[in-house]
């Protein structure tokens, strides 16, 4: 009983040391800073969805970067049978500052960029057509979030004002991601190489959306607003790139190690005197 009672303590101090261990570790994705005996870098893309670029395309909306992020026209086609059709989009880069994971399991559990897209619309009031009294923002820094049933959340920052001076700036839940629309690789692992990860479907959240309505006046009667509401499931596709490399050993590094070496040579010497 006794020899039970002492095999049930070491095992439940094995675990509680084990659990002790196991923490969130965030590294840097600077290209420099070295984690494991590796350097990390990362960036991530958007691509607005068919929906979303219609509904920027209906209100001659400007789209640009700020932040350090980048924007890139593209032109997508789209075959059916054997017809093809093309609509225009764009993709907004941004950096990634870091990611998070779970050092026990490898799980990634957060990813953080800097930057993003700047968006305007004119004053429609004039016509009425798109119904807006129009506005400029910028939709970005992005954090996301990997939950434990696979799904993600992504949460970020609008800030701006409308043409009449109404302010937004906020930051919370933007958007949210099915665990069926993740695919990739979604574990953190010190094995040098590029690891991508995708996150499809983008869906606004309620809050996320009614913060772009104001900010870019639009009216809910209006074809701007119907628009994009029709986007509201789907706004784009988030992706991202980790690339892993071995850490490089500085010059200083190998010093040392030389000097480690003669001492221990010279140690072996004496010895065998």
């Amino acid at each position: 009983m006794k020899f039970a009672m002492k095999s049930i303590v070491a095992a439940a101090s094995f675990v509680a040391v084990a659990a002790a261990q196991a923490a969130i570790v965030t590294v840097p994705t600077d290209g420099v800073t070295v984690s494991n005996g590796v350097t990390v870098t990362a960036a991530g893309a958007l691509e607005f969805s068919k929906n979303l670029s219609s509904a920027l395309t209906l209100g001659a909306a400007t789209v640009g970067a700020y932040g350090g992020g980048t924007v890139t026209p593209k032109t997508v086609s789209v075959t059916s049978g054997t017809k093809t059709t093309t609509y225009k989009t764009y993709v907004i880069g941004a950096g990634v500052s870091s990611l998070s994971y779970d050092n026990a399991s490898g799980k990634v559990t957060e990813v953080v960029s800097t930057g993003g897209t700047t968006q305007g619309l004119n004053d429609d009031t004039a016509n009425g057509n798109i119904g807006a009294t129009g506005g400029n923002a910028n939709i970005g820094d992005l954090d996301v979030k990997f939950n434990s049933d696979g799904s993600v959340n992504i949460y970020g920052k609008i800030a701006g004002s409308a043409n009449d001076g109404t302010a937004v700036n906020w930051s919370g839940l933007l958007f949210t991601v099915a665990a069926a629309n993740v695919t990739g690789v979604t574990s953190f692992t010190t094995t040098p190489g590029t690891y991508n990860t995708t996150l499809s479907k983008l869906a606004i959240t309620t809050a996320g959306f009614d913060q772009l309505a104001t900010v870019f006046g639009l009216d809910p009667a209006g074809l701007g607003y119907t628009s994009l509401k029709s986007a509201a499931s789907d706004f784009g596709t988030l992706s991202s790139a980790i690339t892993v490399k071995q850490a490089v050993p500085e010059p200083s590094t190998y010093a040392l190690m030389g000097l480690g070496l003669v001492g221990m040579s010279l140690v072996a010497r004496r010895r065998a005197k």
